[in-house]
């Protein structure tokens, strides 16, 4: 979208000190959401192709002199742009990562001269297939207009690798949250082992002793790490006593979960006391279970989740959570690009940032 506004301002399509056509005008003609179209604006006015004053629709400028200061020899596009692919994710009652991650990247981007360019894969997530097909076309997009680089969330990490290992051949390759198996690359990600053995440890201080833990059906580093450390902190405080009760959430929620209620229809002096989540969206599903059985949370179930992205449970309630840092994952992500534009035949570097518990009224201790 910004690409496109740019080449009407330098071709004069739009002419210096005219009005930039609306909001909704520019969502029709280019048949994109509002936000990319604000995204837009707010990235050429920073490259000075655009004025905003308070309350009246931006200006067009005098498009700047190009100056050409790519180091020689690169065997990467001199391209200023910088790719940032991901799933927006939805709204409701959870505030926005990817978001987050885009400010700290454009943010650290912006002040050694590069633009961040969010290329929305969508709200929905949909199957691998679905994700891999959407993914693709996304990346191949980032390839054929010369992108500068690509920080990459994937969702088919399964699917496209000889792609994406493309893409790291021609051009720096950061990816997020998740590694992709095969791939060679540049990683950021959060401390997610250490941060649930955190967890577990601070239920343990509170008195809990029979601590369960719901996680979902993915193979995927992050999921695999935090049950790692929910076992290993268990296995260290309790030993062969330890209570280890892993529960996998059904991918829908409208799907029957008959173990999950089994569990809490067990007797009080029976039943886990404490649940911890793989993220804080599973933490309302189980908090919206829980109610359904009679159970109130942090009255008979203390309840911890992941992310920070869900500050209230659907009663009111503030979650108790491990709070990743997205913003400073986003500014990471720039680091490792700058670094790689520096020196193209680094070793990949892999980097995991600490989490913070986040104390709030969903947790409690015993007694």
């Amino acid at each position: 979208m910004a690409e496109a506004l740019r080449d009407r301002i330098r071709s004069g399509l739009y002419q210096p000190g005219e009005w930039l056509p609306a909001e909704r005008e520019l969502t029709d003609d280019m048949r994109v959401h509002r936000r990319v179209v604000r995204a837009a604006i707010a990235q050429l006015e920073r490259e000075g192709l655009l004025l905003r004053r308070p309350n009246c629709r931006p200006i067009v400028q005098t498009p700047p002199v190009a100056v050409d200061d790519t180091p020689a020899g690169t065997q990467f596009p001199a391209s200023r742009l910088v790719a940032l692919v991901m799933w927006h994710g939805g709204g409701g009652a959870t505030e926005s990562s990817q978001q987050r991650i885009f400010w700290g990247m454009n943010q650290a981007l912006g002040q050694a001269g590069y633009h961040g360019v969010f290329l929305d894969l969508g709200e929905d997530v949909g199957t691998e297939q679905e994700n891999a097909q959407s993914e693709a076309v996304h990346l191949r997009y980032a390839l054929d207009h010369g992108f500068g680089g690509i920080v990459f969330y994937a969702y088919a990490y399964e699917s496209n690798r000889e792609l994406i290992q493309e893409v790291s051949r021609r051009m720096p390759l950061v990816l997020i949250d998740r590694m992709v198996p095969g791939v060679e690359a540049d990683f950021v990600g959060a401390e997610n082992r250490q941060a649930m053995f955190d967890a577990v440890k601070y239920l343990i201080r509170q008195g809990h002793k029979r601590i369960a833990y719901v996680t979902k059906g993915e193979s995927i580093n992050p999921v695999h790490d935090r049950l790692q450390g929910y076992l290993r902190a268990l296995r260290e405080e309790f030993a062969s006593d330890a209570y280890e009760m892993v529960l996998t959430a059904p991918f829908s929620e409208r799907s029957t979960w008959s173990v999950f209620d089994t569990v809490f229809r067990l007797p009080a002096d029976e039943r886990p006391t404490a649940v911890l989540c793989v993220n804080d969206v599973e933490a309302m599903r189980v908090e919206k279970r829980l109610v359904e059985l009679g159970l109130s949370v942090p009255e008979d179930v203390s309840l911890i989740g992941f992310d920070n992205i869900v500050r209230s449970l659907p009663s009111g309630v503030g979650l108790t959570t491990m709070a990743q840092p997205f913003e400073e994952i986003g500014k990471a992500a720039c680091k490792m690009f700058l670094r790689r534009i520096e020196d193209s035949a680094a070793p990949p570097l892999h980097v995991e940032l600490p989490v913070k518990l986040i104390e709030r009224a969903s947790s409690k201790p015993i007694g």
